[in-house]
């Protein structure tokens, strides 16, 4: 799983952080994508065939926050980090403003880190952006990424509705990986530092 892969280095943080009765889930992506070089699986959260239905994705998320939450986080990378976004949105949404399938009666999340997340480009989700996302979202944003450019990072950075203090933009010299660094935990620590008490 590249989310588990990419942040090796953020369960002990979180314990340190927040105490070690955190719990940290690695949720598989539904679809199957295509396999590494090695021939390892991959997954994406999205359907690689355009005309496969794109709303089992939320049938999807639905039934992981229904039967395995409550859930007071999440966190992603790549396209990890853009749905957990656009999950976030859905969460504070009144039911009839979601898609049918997301009908789960899970409370809006504390927080959600961001690690290259991009606002999703399918016209078919860009309603579920509106109106701007209120849960707060930390956005790491690597300038140098050769597979999700810093201008789709900053879309969804913009569909946000508090920003302040919540975009590190930084170098990952041509990379698409997290950044394991000094300055990503201490980034995460100030941040963490409001929800300290609620775990």
């Amino acid at each position: 799983m590249v989310i588990q892969e990419e942040t090796r280095f953020l369960p002990a943080f979180l314990h340190k952080t927040l105490g070690t009765e955190v719990d940290i889930e690695y949720p598989t992506s539904p679809f199957s994508s295509t396999p590494r070089a090695n021939q390892d699986p991959t997954y994406s959260w999205w359907p690689e065939d355009a005309g496969v239905d794109h709303t089992r994705t939320f049938a999807y998320l639905d039934e992981i926050l229904e039967s395995r939450g409550p859930y007071d986080a999440i966190i992603g990378f790549s396209q990890g980090a853009s749905v957990a976004g656009l999950t976030a949105s859905l969460l504070e949404q009144p039911q009839d403003s979601r898609p049918a399938e997301f009908s789960t009666m899970h409370a809006p999340f504390k927080f959600v880190i961001s690690f290259g997340g991009y606002r999703e480009e399918d016209a078919r989700v860009q309603r579920y952006y509106t109106p701007r996302i209120r849960t707060p979202v930390l956005h790491f944003i690597n300038s140098t990424d050769p597979i999700v450019t810093e201008n789709r990072c900053v879309r969804l950075v913009e569909s946000c509705y508090d920003i302040k203090g919540r975009v590190v933009i930084y170098s990952g010299s041509g990379n698409h990986r997290v950044p394991a660094t000094k300055s990503t935990k201490a980034s995460l620590g100030r941040f963490l530092e409001d929800f300290a008490g609620e775990f």
